[in-house]
């Protein structure tokens, strides 16, 4: 009977040790997907958000990539970019992005244009857009938050865009 207490302990032990060996290289690395060199936050952007509590966050932090399909101009101030992603993140899309656009991930840049939704002012107020606006067919690379915004059928987005690199 002694000799199984000693082989329990260890097998105990040793799943803590894998966790923990884990949870630190996640919370160093980031979960797959993210970059957390790229991950800050520039500008205070996040604090710009429209309505922010309409988004909810499903990592703080991701980057993709993909080719743009289209650019739509907002009356909130911000670039609706639809983004056809490259295959090692279409786990990014759902069902949602599938019936509303197209299948694309959301890019959200805020605070790129006039607004001429009055409500959506003062969300931009002390803040300039320094995040270039793509083209239809550039191969972009983007960087912010993975939300899925509750507004339009809790379609997933990035949003806003910390970070956007054409290549």
């Amino acid at each position: 009977m002694r000799k199984p207490i000693p082989v329990l302990v260890l097998v105990a032990v040793s799943v803590l040790a894998v966790v923990g060996a884990s949870f630190y290289y996640v919370s160093r690395n980031g979960p797959p997907g993210s970059d957390h060199s790229q991950c800050s936050d520039p500008d205070s952007i996040s604090s710009h958000v429209y309505n922010p509590y309409r988004l909810t966050i499903v990592k703080s932090c991701i980057t993709a990539s993909g080719v743009v399909d289209n650019v739509l101009q907002e009356a909130d101030g911000d670039y609706h970019v639809r983004l056809i992603l490259d295959s090692e993140y279409s786990n990014l899309t759902n069902a949602a992005n599938d019936q509303y656009q197209y299948g694309d991930l959301v890019v959200e840049i805020i605070c790129a244009l006039p607004i001429t939704q009055s409500d959506a002012v003062s969300a931009c107020q002390n803040y300039t857009n320094n995040i270039t606006i793509p083209s239809i067919n550039d191969h972009i690379t983007v960087t912010g938050p993975y939300v899925l915004d509750t507004a339009h059928n809790n379609w997933a987005e990035i949003h806003p865009v910390y970070t956007l690199t054409i290549s």
